[in-house]
This record gives structure tokens, C-alpha cells and sequence, in this order.
């Protein structure tokens, strides 16, 4: 199924009036006497159009539209939608690494390509802006704290994942007899939605949490290791 506004090649803020435009241009386009080498794509291609402008031009009917885009174009509880969230509890120890350092096996490399592939998987649930920036990079073992580490930290520290959830939900909104039911299938789905994307939300946290104390212990190694080897300097 297609977005409806995809089918008008509208952005999500589109005013009334680029949606009434957009409508006259496409509908110009697909009319089936327009096209009458591909009558039958042109005439699907137009009901397309017809249904997106019906529903975008109903202030009313655009606003539920909006609050559940993501369910329609997912299809509801009916849809075999995988969720293929990466398993962070498989790099909750140390053996996912090996060695403080930039090497493909180490540190740095291991968890710089984590926290991209959980950005990744976010960004699929996020409307594009031309100017949109992408959350903090993990960094190597040479990033400044300034540039790079703190801004890290304090991004996923609060991290809030995009991901609607709509897989999760039990029941089909779209077979809903009538509007009271309807709400209070939308309120089920809505606990479970919640419920899903708090667990994912703090299985990132913890992670966060877990990576500063190792940190700070590597940093408490770094120190003795120098330490130690000044001792012996100084002893000689």
C-alpha cells in the first residue's frame, strides 16, 4: 500500500493548498483518456490519486490519516512484518571485543558500528529533512572529548528510539465495527506500543551505561600502567 501522500509527491506539512494542486496536476496525469496506450495502469494510477485527495482534503479524515500512517502502510495485525532490531544483549560482556583499540575486533570499531546499525534502523522511521543530522558517532580510541565523546554520551544517554511499534499491536483497527470500539482497540495497541518501545529504549540506556563504566575502568588501567611505568623511570 501506498502513502497517500507519496501518490501526490506531497511532504507530511503539505498546506491545503500544494495538496490541491498536486491533486490536479496527477489526476492530469493518470486520467485514463490521457493514456489510452495503458489504460488500465492509468486508471488504477488515478483511483490512487482520487482516494489520496478524498482522504488529504478532509481536514478530519487527514488527521486520523496521520495519527495512523504507520499502521496502514505496516498493514495492521495482519501483516508479517519482521522486526529485526540487532540483539544489543549479545554485547552486554566484553568477549564481543577484543582489546581497547581501532582494529576490527577492537573496542572502538565493535561498538562504532553497533550504535550505527541502531541509528540505521531508527532512520527508517524518521521523515527526511534536507537538514536533519544523524545522531553522534561513537568515535576511536583518539576522539576528542569535546568533539566527539561528550556529544556521544549525552545523545544516547537520553536516546528515545523512532520506531513506531506497530507490529506489536493485537488488534486490526480496520476491523473495528464502529468508532467506540475502534478507540479502545487503538488504546490496547497504543499500552503495547509503549511497553515495546520502553524496553528498546532502556536496552540501549543500560548498554550506554555499562560502556562508561568500562571506560572509566580503562581509563583507571591506562593510569596505573603510566603511573607505574614512571615509577620505574624515575627509580632509575
Amino acid at each position: 500500500m501506498k502513502c497517500h501522500y507519496e501518490v501526490l509527491g506531497l511532504n507530511l506539512n503539505a498546506s491545503d493548498e500544494e495538496i490541491k494542486k498536486s491533486y490536479r496536476r496527477n489526476a492530469l496525469i493518470w486520467h485514463p483518456d490521457k493514456n489510452p496506450d495503458s489504460f488500465e495502469e492509468a486508471h488504477k494510477q488515478f483511483l490512487l490519486v482520487q482516494q489520496a485527495y478524498d482522504v488529504l482534503s478532509d481536514p478530519q479524515e487527514r488527521t486520523w490519516y496521520d495519527k495512523h500512517r504507520d499502521e496502514i502502510l505496516k498493514g495492521g495485525k495482519g501483516d508479517q512484518y519482521e522486526d529485526k532490531s540487532l540483539n544489543v544483549f549479545q554485547y552486554f560482556n566484553a568477549s564481543c571485543y577484543s582489546g581497547y583499540d581501532d582494529d576490527a575486533k577492537g573496542f572502538y570499531s565493535v561498538y562504532s558500528e553497533i550504535f550505527k546499525q541502531i541509528s540505521e534502523e531508527d532512520i527508517d522511521f524518521v521523515d527526511h529533512e534536507p537538514n536533519m543530522k544523524l545522531p553522534p558517532h561513537f568515535g576511536s580510541s583518539t576522539s576528542p572529548y569535546d568533539e566527539v565523546v561528550g556529544p556521544f554520551y549525552s545523545y544516547w544517554d537520553s536516546y528515545s528510539t523512532a520506531k513506531t511499534y506497530v507490529w506489536v499491536d493485537h488488534y486490526d483497527i480496520r476491523q473495528a465495527p464502529n468508532r467506540q470500539i475502534r478507540k479502545a482497540m487503538e488504546q490496547e495497541n497504543k499500552k503495547l506500543r509503549d511497553k515495546a518501545r520502553k524496553n528498546r529504549n532502556e536496552e540501549i540506556r543500560v548498554r550506554l551505561s555499562s560502556l562508561s563504566l568500562e571506560l572509566i575502568v580503562l581509563l583507571i588501567f591506562l593510569s596505573e600502567i603510566f603511573n607505574e611505568k614512571n615509577l620505574i623511570y624515575f627509580r632509575r
